[in-house]
């Protein structure tokens, strides 16, 4: 199945459409899309090894990501958009109108829809959101006897909820209902929606908190969930290729990815994918259509148009809360990054599509979706792609130095580790993070400490005087965790 894979990818011509600009050279934008296609790049580089950068057909092969759309934006306009890979494994060529899951990439536009009911007066961020709930309202307990759930913290993940509400559901096994999801009832498959620290106090990224932003919507305006992000946020923006609706609508779904697990061969067909939770990840889309909501936001943030918020509306949405990091914080539905005047507003989605988005305010970016399988993985090379060939002064590469080590120094750190599984693979050292997931190679910095090629990660594990390891920390940009050697 992995050649039937390649060889597809080794025969299909990519489908492209380029924006007309009076300004810009077709010759320059054809250089531009060709540089991005041959310059993927790695999260890390190897000092005194550069690399020579990969081909996007090369990596979509390696990876099993049948297929990919891009859209890239420049000065303010859709430069230029692609489409690679099959729809389905045996199936037709990926277009700019091909229809992916957005996952959490939804949730800038839920973000949206409620901040133009801020707009309106309907709500105030800072409220106790059981006050404009009516069909359910967030249990009391003993970590809201003080501080209530505010929308602002619904929006910034920082509410306290600690349901993670990211199932995938097949309509003709039954979808649970808003009020089965909420209060974690069959067929729901994931546990209820709870406060499970005191609001305000940390951050803490909740799909379950969209669940509750998706039914506040729907009390406060009377319509269903689709319907109301249809009239305000997806026609006017002329994202005719888009809905929230589920299950898909048949014309729509006729021209949708179909989404792959992690080995690429084993997919969920549109017409048996649901994401219930709509306002967190039910939005389908294609890059170009996602490609206006940046563009309007930009617009919209240097006062040039107002067609979804007013520039202080947008301007409150990127006001940087609590955050994973230093580096990116997060807004009100969206991360915010950079540094002035460099600023950017980013959100991923991952689940079975992975996918990703960044807008510079000042005119750039790019929409990247994936129908799964290693997708993650590409996403970060493309966007970092990207980012070299238009400049952008962040998402480069992280430089590491490797140490030669002795393979027999690896034998002591072979074991389990809470969610972490490490193992040797002849003279490498690999891991399944999380277990169950692909083998990934760990690159010794030392003989403790190690880092993915393709992961903000680092790992350190820890020595006791007599060389037994008894743990390892965990190290990403977003956590720092510790984990016991469990066998």
């Amino acid at each position: 199945m992995k050649c039937k894979l390649a060889c597809l990818m080794s025969i299909v011509t990519p489908f492209t459409v380029a924006q007309p600009d009076r300004l810009r050279s077709k010759t320059v934008i054809a250089q531009h899309e060709n540089a991005v296609e041959h310059s993927l790049l790695h999260q890390t580089s190897i000092r005194n090894d550069p690399d020579p950068g990969m081909f996007l057909l090369d990596q979509m092969s390696q990876l099993r990501v049948p297929g990919v759309s891009i859209a890239v934006i420049h000065n303010g306009k859709l430069e230029w958009a692609k489409g690679y890979g099959v729809t389905k494994l045996g199936g037709p060529p990926v277009s700019p109108d091909t229809v992916f899951n957005a996952a959490s990439m939804s949730k800038p536009l839920t973000a949206i829809a409620v901040m133009r009911l801020v707009q309106e007066g309907k709500v105030d961020l800072d409220r106790d959101v059981n006050s404009y709930l009516t069909t359910w309202k967030i249990p009391e307990n003993q970590y809201t006897v003080l501080h209530k759930v505010t929308v602002r913290e619904l929006l910034g993940h920082t509410s306290g909820i600690g349901t993670h509400n990211g199932e995938v559901d097949d309509p003709d096994k039954g979808v649970p209902t808003m009020l089965q999801m909420l209060n974690g009832e069959k067929p729901s498959t994931s546990g209820p929606v709870r406060v499970e620290a005191e609001p305000g106090s940390k951050y803490a990224y909740a799909n379950g908190g969209f669940l509750i932003l998706q039914l506040l919507i729907s009390d406060l305006t009377g319509e269903p969930f689709p319907q109301y992000m249809q009239e305000a946020v997806l026609r006017p923006l002329g994202m005719s290729h888009s809905t929230f609706q589920a299950p898909l609508p048949p014309a729509i779904s006729a021209m949708t990815a179909t989404g792959y697990w992690e080995d690429g061969i084993k997919g969920i067909a549109p017409e048996h994918f649901v994401k219930p939770n709509l306002g967190a990840g039910g939005l389908w889309t294609t890059a170009p259509d996602y490609a206006k909501l940046i563009i309007e936001i930009q617009r919209e943030y240097a006062e040039k148009s107002s067609i979804l918020l007013k520039s202080s509306t947008v301007r409150q949405m990127l006001t940087l809360g609590m955050g994973p990091s230093n580096a990116v914080g997060w807004g009100l539905g969206v991360r915010v990054g950079g540094t002035a005047p460099n600023i950017y507003f980013e959100h991923g989605g991952s689940g079975v599509f992975q996918n990703d988005m960044v807008g510079y305010l000042d005119g750039d970016g790019v929409v990247v979706l994936t129908s799964g399988g290693g997708g993650g993985t590409l996403v970060n090379e493309v966007v970092r792609s990207v980012a070299h060939v238009y400049g952008w002064p962040d998402f480069k590469q992280e430089e590491h130095t490797v140490a030669h080590v002795d393979p027999s120094r690896f034998d002591r750190l072979v074991g389990k580790y809470d969610f972490i599984k490490v193992m040797k693979d002849g003279d490498d050292l690999v891991a399944e993070i999380p277990l169950g997931t692909r083998k990934q190679k760990l690159i010794p910095e030392s003989d403790t400490q190690f880092f993915l090629r393709d992961g903000p990660t680092t790992i350190i594990f820890d020595e006791n005087p007599d060389n037994s390891v008894t743990g390892l920390e965990f190290v990403t940009s977003i956590v720092h965790l510790h984990r016991d050697k469990t066998q």
